[in-house]
């Protein structure tokens, strides 16, 4: 049986492991809502379990759009078991969002794309409601 050397990859609001281990994400979104493009993200974390063989790993988790890079990961990951887990967290401050295409998480492992996830880029109208009453 072959292993998928991504187990998942997540979008949220913040992340964060509790004293006990247990990984914590908040506010998970598979969509970015904008008003307008160009626009900028706040704030992300990419949440992800890696299982990987023994040995080192270069690792490489990019955000693009197209063809322009938006954000970058690179690390080394040292495996000393036939097999690992490796829970990765990255936080993303501002990201730039270009234009209307989606936004593609590419992991790459020893340079070889092993998982891609898209992240629609969603145009939204701002609606205001105003409640007044009016008086004779």
């Amino acid at each position: 049986m072959k292993i998928q050397p991504v187990e998942y990859a997540m979008f949220c609001d913040y992340a964060s492991v509790s004293m006990d281990g247990k990984i914590n994400l908040n506010g998970i979104f598979e969509r970015i809502l904008s008003e307008k493009v160009p626009a900028t993200h706040p704030q992300m974390f990419v949440v992800s379990r890696l299982i990987l063989p023994k040995g080192k790993h270069s690792i490489t988790f990019t955000l693009q759009q197209q063809d322009k890079v938006l954000a970058k990961s690179v690390f080394e990951k040292e495996i000393a078991g036939e097999l690992g887990v490796h829970n990765h967290f990255w936080g993303v401050q501002g990201l730039k969002v270009e234009n209307w295409d989606p936004i593609e998480l590419q992991i790459l492992i020893e340079g070889k794309q092993v998982f891609v996830k898209r992240l629609p880029v969603v145009k939204v109208e701002r609606k205001i409601k105003i409640n007044m009453k009016i008086k004779d």
